[in-house]
């Protein structure tokens, strides 16, 4: 997985309140999603998310990265627009 996926992964989990329906939702395994979002945790060396049996929550850094991924998930999907035009 790419490093534009992982982030999208990020905030698909960030939206959706589960790994699983992220995971879903991009169509990926649930274990697949997981192991990329601790690589991207890992490659931060920040904890993104609080994970729990049922939810999972947001930690500051978390909320923080997160605003700067929807920048770059919007100028990503704006290029891509453009591009088509």
């Amino acid at each position: 997985m790419d490093r534009y996926t992982e982030i999208e992964l990020f905030v698909q989990t960030a939206e959706l309140g589960t790994l699983s329906k992220a995971a879903e939702k991009l169509d990926i395994s649930n274990a697949a999603a997981s192991r990329h979002l601790a690589a991207l945790e890992s490659r931060l060396r920040v904890r993104l998310v609080d994970r729990n049996t049922r939810r999972l929550a947001l930690t500051n850094a978390g909320h923080d990265f997160y605003g700067r991924c929807k920048a770059v998930s919007y100028t990503h999907l704006r290029a891509h627009e453009t591009r088509g035009n």
